[in-house]
């Protein structure tokens, strides 16, 4: 994962992070739209939530079908309505405009096929297929937006989103390997450490070698089970379920607890 945060920093974030005052005399086309593709639980949307902790932007995040209504026309309204905010801002603000950032969570449901005949597809979603292709083109004169879509099937999308000039960024990601995995689980453990509740008996490299071929999905759930099985652990040792804060205060998620979390997952 770090790679693919590399290059997304180098080509597409660098330019909205450094001052606009130099940009601006580069005359340089900043990228507004990104793809990212792969198997299920690869990370796909944590790395979408990561390029927003780094530019600091409140995304508005469309999961799916959420768009879709059953009013007539109201659905492309929806799309239309994404979009608005940031033509307002450019309008008022110009290039001091903030950033508006736009995450379609699987963006093949938005954005079918129109190629492939498929029972359930019908005038709606062409209509908004058509009426989200219209509004990225339209991105062209709108320097304060990024668009970031997820998919686990590229071929489910339409064609004519990966057309030139449109989704300029596809970035295929992969089951993480040894160090992706390391980096994810650093990132789901990071508030256990900050909060100085992690031991210091957890084997992070034995973690890692018992999760190969496991994705990022899998690592936040080893952490999240890990957790509840230090919750389970306390509340057994005290035998009580009124633990109170200051007990609770001294607990610890420690290495037994994830090899307790290792061993309920299934790949």
């Amino acid at each position: 994962m770090e790679s693919i945060l590399e290059e997304i920093f180098g080509d597409v974030l660098i330019p909205r992070l450094y001052p606009q005052s130099f940009v601006a005399k580069t005359d340089i086309n900043k990228i507004r739209d990104i793809l990212l593709h792969g198997p299920p639980g690869t990370g796909k949307s944590l790395i979408a939530r990561t390029v927003c902790d780094i530019l600091n932007v409140n995304p508005k995040v469309i999961r799916g079908p959420e768009i879709f209504s059953s009013m007539l026309g109201q659905s492309e309204q929806n799309i239309r309505d994404l979009f608005e905010d940031a033509r307002q801002d450019q309008r008022n603000f110009g290039s001091n405009s903030k950033l508006h950032v736009i995450v379609f969570d699987e963006i093949d449901a938005v954005c079918k096929n129109r190629t492939q005949s498929s029972s359930v597809r019908d005038t709606v979603h062409d209509n908004v297929t058509a009426q989200l292709l219209a509004e990225i083109d339209g991105m062209i004169y709108l320097d304060n937006i990024l668009l970031i879509g997820t998919t686990n099937i590229l071929e489910a999308i339409d064609p004519a989103l990966l057309r030139s000039g449109r989704m300029e960024k596809v970035i295929k990601i992969e089951l993480p390997d040894a160090a992706a995995r390391s980096a994810i689980f650093d990132i789901h453990t990071k508030a256990l450490i900050r909060n100085a509740a992690l031991n210091e008996d957890v084997n992070i490299n034995h973690i890692i070698r018992r999760t190969a071929g496991m994705t990022g999905a899998h690592m936040e759930q080893i952490v999240r089970l890990a957790v509840q099985a230090a919750m389970r652990r306390d509340i057994l040792k005290r035998d009580k379920f009124d633990i109170t804060e200051e007990e609770a205060e001294a607990l610890e998620v420690c290495h037994r607890d994830f090899i307790e979390a290792l061993s309920k997952i299934t790949t």
